[in-house]
């Protein structure tokens, strides 16, 4: 595999694109509800909506520990990416690295390499003094929650939400 740092000029529709899909994928069930077409259709209409992720990513970036690739076969076909930043604690010595985003291509999906980029991610993470990855999913996305529990990871939070009458 070869990796490539996410450059803005050339890969923001790609990172758009995937971003997206991978929200999706770890929306709500009453969000789902849309088909990805139409979802994706309101998801780009909200400027904000890219606004507020290009300003993270962008943000994130500055610091040389985040991981903001693209990752691409030998034979130079692209089979995802991966946005890991990294946080400090201010008030105690506590480094963790968080998985944003794992976005593996369709046709690529269980060959081992959202195994790979997470090893690789866990890798770098120590490597710049974290004590603790962490990375989220959707309650419906089973294969990336199959994924965690693969690689050893548990679930450390819940959080709850409830459809208010329209």
């Amino acid at each position: 595999m070869k990796h490539y740092r996410i450059n803005l000029e050339t890969d923001k529709d790609y990172i758009f694109e995937r971003h997206c899909r991978i929200n999706y994928e770890c929306d709500t069930p009453w969000a789902r509800k849309l088909s990805y077409e139409e979802y994706r259709t309101f998801w780009f209409a909200y400027t904000v909506q890219q606004e507020g992720f290009l300003s993270m990513l962008c943000e994130s970036m500055k610091d040389e520990r985040t991981i903001a690739e693209i990752i691409k076969t030998d034979s130079d076909e692209t089979v995802g990416y991966l946005w890991v930043p990294f946080h400090d604690s201010k008030d105690m010595p506590f480094i963790w690295a968080d998985v944003q985003d794992i976005y593996v291509e369709e046709e690529y999906r269980r060959t081992g390499i959202g195994s790979y980029l997470m090893e690789y991610a866990e890798n770098n993470a120590k490597l710049h003094g974290a004590k603790v990855i962490r990375s989220g999913t959707g309650c419906e996305n089973v294969g990336s929650q199959e994924l965690h529990k693969k690689m050893g990871y548990y679930q450390y939070r819940m959080e709850y939400e409830k459809v208010l009458g329209e």
